[in-house]
């Protein structure tokens, strides 16, 4: 199962919102300042096909649902960034577990990739458990250098 183009663009918009560059108190560096593209690349690769299908699921979910949860008829890259930010926060504050966690599957697939970075860990004060980025994160010169 792979993400269609179009998907792939609603997730790292997902992605830019939850996990922001520069804000007050927050890290300099966001979703769009590191290699993201490629950590879906080896999700899709590696990744069980239902984990995929639930993924596309609440894309779908999401990109659909301003006009019941805000109450406008756009879609979610059609808001500004506080309004999408409502709209998760709204989806949270749901009584339906499924559409609770809407909001905490992205987070957790966006930090599974930005969090496993050395300098991300550095720039959070977390020592890296390795110096090197993972597979995905490494650009043709990493892999040249590696013997």
């Amino acid at each position: 199962v792979r993400l269609f183009a179009f998907e792939r663009r609603w997730l790292f918009a997902v992605f830019d919102t939850l996990i922001p560059a520069g804000t007050s108190g927050g890290l300099a560096l966001g979703a769009r300042d590191v290699p993201l593209e490629r950590f879906v690349d080896e999700l899709e690769r590696y990744a069980p096909g239902r984990v995929l299908w639930g993924v596309r699921l609440t894309l779908w979910v999401l990109w659909l649902c301003p006009v019941f949860v805000i109450g406008r008829l756009r879609t979610f890259v059609g808001l500004d960034p506080e309004a999408r930010l409502a709209v998760l926060s709204k989806l949270r504050e749901s009584d339906v577990y499924l559409v609770r966690e809407i909001p905490l599957l992205f987070k957790t697939l966006g930090c599974l990739g930005f969090c496993g970075l050395p300098e991300v860990q550095t720039a959070l004060g977390a020592p890296p458990r390795s110096a090197t980025p993972p597979t995905w994160a490494r650009d043709e010169r990493d892999e040249q250098a590696q013997p």
